[in-house]
């Protein structure tokens, strides 16, 4: 019996301390004074690009973030750029607009409950659903009770309404919805909004994904402002002198950011060992990294020099018969 209780107790433990180090990973992805050069860099170059796409359009801007596929970073992404913005000391909302798996809450630390669902449905006040960030300077409106019709709630006629209440209010607003491929939130909701922001993960997102996502929201109508990369590979991106005094010390964290305008990647490919396209859902797996997979390409490309090198030392090697009796 103690030996049970020691086990159970051990197995209680072991799950708190994941429980912990999933929290504080979530809280390490968003932007703060700790945050690394590069990565700052990065998202306030996303920033300055937004508004110059959005520069002839007055009063607030209302952007959806969005993927083709779980698993692409669209959620970090999108608080990240929401913080980017509220840091120019302009007023950001960010919705999360994820009513089937949402994820903000638990980014920002707040509640699920009270929010965009609820709102929609009459059963609580907008001031209610709108929480406060402190440390991040925006308010977060979280996806409240998990509705059994999130599209049709999304694609209202309330949910336009509420984002015109809102934009009275704030400068820029964000909404986390969910992939385009999977689900039709995010094209639904095209209409209501200045734009939309397509974030793709290299190395994971399949091309074939990208151009089918980004067909059902051209149908839509939907504006599209341009596509952030996410998860590059960090080394080959630098500031130059700037990394001998520390900058480019980001690479221990194991991500990167990139923004870059323009279609077309034909280095994505399928990540085998986590995510399926045919499902909703994420999965993890390991996948050696595009420097890890150029160091073994070299090494195996050294030991195959270094074999050929050898053989044709034995060709030439004077000392061999006929050689030697030519040379005399």
């Amino acid at each position: 019996m103690n030996l049970l209780k020691l086990i159970g107790e051990f197995n209680e433990k072991k799950a708190n301390s994941r429980h912990e180090e999933t929290v504080l990973r979530r809280v390490n992805s968003l932007l703060s004074d700790e945050t690394d050069f590069i990565v700052n860099e990065a998202y306030k170059t996303a920033r300055t690009n937004v508004m110059f796409a959005l520069s002839s359009e007055k009063g607030c801007k209302k952007i959806i973030v969005t993927s083709a596929s779980p698993g692409e970073g669209k959620t970090t992404t999108c608080l990240n750029l929401a913080i980017a913005f509220a840091q120019t000391e302009s007023k950001v909302l960010v919705i999360d607009g994820d009513l089937r798996k949402p994820r903000i809450y638990r980014h920002l630390g707040l509640s699920r409950e009270d929010g965009l669902s609820d709102v929609l449905c009459g059963m609580i006040t907008l001031e209610k659903a709108i929480k406060h960030c402190e440390k991040q300077n925006l308010d977060c409106i979280t996806s409240g009770q998990i509705p059994p019709n999130p599209a049709e709630l999304l694609s209202s006629k309330e949910m336009e309404q509420l984002l015109a209440e809102l934009a009275q209010r704030y400068d820029y607003i964000f909404i986390d919805t969910p992939p385009v491929m999977l689900v039709t939130e995010a094209a639904a909701m095209a209409k209501f909004v200045s734009g939309v922001i397509f974030v793709v993960r290299q190395n994971y997102t399949i091309q074939e994904s990208i151009q089918r996502a980004r067909t059902n929201l051209e149908f839509a109508n939907a504006k599209i402002l341009g596509y952030i990369l996410n998860g590059i590979e960090s080394s080959h991106y630098g500031y130059g002198g700037y990394r001998r005094y520390g900058y480019g010390r980001y690479r221990r964290y194991g991500y990167g950011y990139g923004y870059g305008y323009g279609y077309g990647y034909n280095s994505y490919r399928h990540n085998t060992n986590g995510y399926s396209d045919t499902r909703y859902g994420y999965g993890y797996g390991y996948k050696k990294t595009k420097r890890e997979e150029e160091k073994d390409k070299q090494e195996k490309f050294t030991f195959i020099e270094k074999i050929k090198r050898i053989a044709r030392n034995e060709k030439q090697d004077p000392t061999k018969p006929g050689e030697t009796e030519k040379k005399k």
